[in-house]
């Protein structure tokens, strides 16, 4: 049996904790840690730098999207190889996952971009802020706000494109 292979095992238990641990992350970030953070505003800041710099949240967030999504692709990949990718391209349940892979590739690219590094971008200017002792300057100010509204939108295209990347892989065998 294809599915008790130890080389599908294996990716499977890493595509699967993996993605649990990225998309809660997303869940959390988009839904309480991000808004709660805009809320509180400049007095967020050192925890902000504390998560980002020291703790690497927005890293370790982007490794686990990387591993997840390429993970999936390999087994994704390793079933049509196993089936025949004209045999494998029959079953619904091919199309179903590749349109789940496709949500989850395309929201790790708009969490890296999007979210990622721009969170890193406004921990530096709230650190650079910071550093100077005083307000920030009109263009500091400007730039924190534009940022956060790209973060914000990203935040929420991003859960919404895991959450049906999600329900196609946990449903499509039964399709």
């Amino acid at each position: 049996m294809i599915a008790s292979s130890p080389f599908l095992l294996v990716f499977r238990f890493v595509h699967i904790i993996t993605g649990a641990l990225w998309f809660g992350s997303v869940f959390l970030f988009a839904l309480f840690v991000g808004p709660s953070a805009a809320k509180v505003g400049p007095a967020a800041g050192p925890l902000m730098h504390v998560l980002v710099k020291e703790r690497k949240a927005a890293k370790v967030i982007k490794w686990l999207a990387i591993v997840a999504v390429s993970a999936g692709w390999i087994m994704w990949l390793y079933h049509a190889n196993q089936a025949g990718l004209s045999t494998w391209w029959d079953w619904t349940e091919a199309k179903v996952l590749l349109l789940g892979g496709i949500l989850a590739t395309i929201a790790m690219f708009e969490g890296l971009h999007g979210v990622g590094n721009n969170v890193e971008k406004m921990v530096d200017i709230g650190d650079g802020i910071a550093a100077s002792g005083g307000p920030p300057t009109p263009e500091q100010g400007a730039e924190m706000q534009r940022l956060g509204a790209a973060i914000q939108k990203a935040s929420k295209i991003d859960l919404a494109l895991l959450f049906f990347a999600v329900a196609c892989m946990a449903t499509a065998r039964y399709w």
